[in-house]
């Protein structure tokens, strides 16, 4: 990966910031195209292969806006995002969502609203305007998904995708807890 992006900073004559973006997002594509390959073959395994394309698409439609839990190993992010899926194709083949539809929408809306959008640590920062972009688009994508599924509540890829939205959000709630105590751990050590 290193000697692609060295060939193509040369290239294209990038900075050394534009460098570290391209190998950022080539690292980010690999390592994601690789766990979905591998969640794949497991799904299919296990006869739930529209479902896991399914809340893959979903999660497609709102991960890049809202951000989330980034883990050190690939092999950590593996198997979280393995149990991440099999949670949400769980609970869309065992729970009616059209009892929770709306406590579903509510949570997941002021989750994103209040939190969104969490980043690693690894990717660039962005401005406070491109943080709000972010969390608009995640609100918009998630109150369609939630109105289409009220109107065609029958549709196997939205309810998939409203589990996925309930799950996102519910790990967004898991970031910003281990962030704060991080910052609290920290703020402790550095006074003792």
């Amino acid at each position: 990966m290193e000697k692609l992006t060295d060939y193509l900073g040369a290239e294209l004559n990038l900075s050394s910031l534009d460098k570290m973006k391209l190998k950022y997002s080539m690292e980010t594509i690999f390592n994601d195209l690789s766990k979905i390959f591998i969640l794949f073959i497991l799904f299919s395994f296990l006869d739930k292969t529209s479902d896991f394309i399914y809340s893959v698409l979903a999660l497609m439609t709102i991960r890049p806006f809202t951000g989330g839990l980034h883990f050190k190993t690939y092999s950590g992010c593996l198997t979280f995002t393995g149990i991440f899926f099999t949670t949400s194709i769980v609970l869309k083949n065992n729970i009616q969502l059209s009892n929770i539809i709306l406590i579903a929408f509510v949570f997941s809306f002021m989750t994103i609203f209040l939190l969104a959008p969490i980043t690693s640590k690894n990717r660039p920062s962005y401005s406070n305007q491109k943080k709000l972009q972010f969390k608009l688009k995640g609100l918009c994508v998630i109150t369609i998904h939630f109105i289409a599924y009220i109107i065609v509540n029958k549709n196997p890829y939205l309810a998939n995708a409203i589990w996925v939205f309930i799950l996102q959000s519910i790990q967004l709630l898991i970031k910003k807890g281990v962030e704060i105590y991080e910052k609290k751990n920290e703020s402790f050590q550095q006074t003792t």
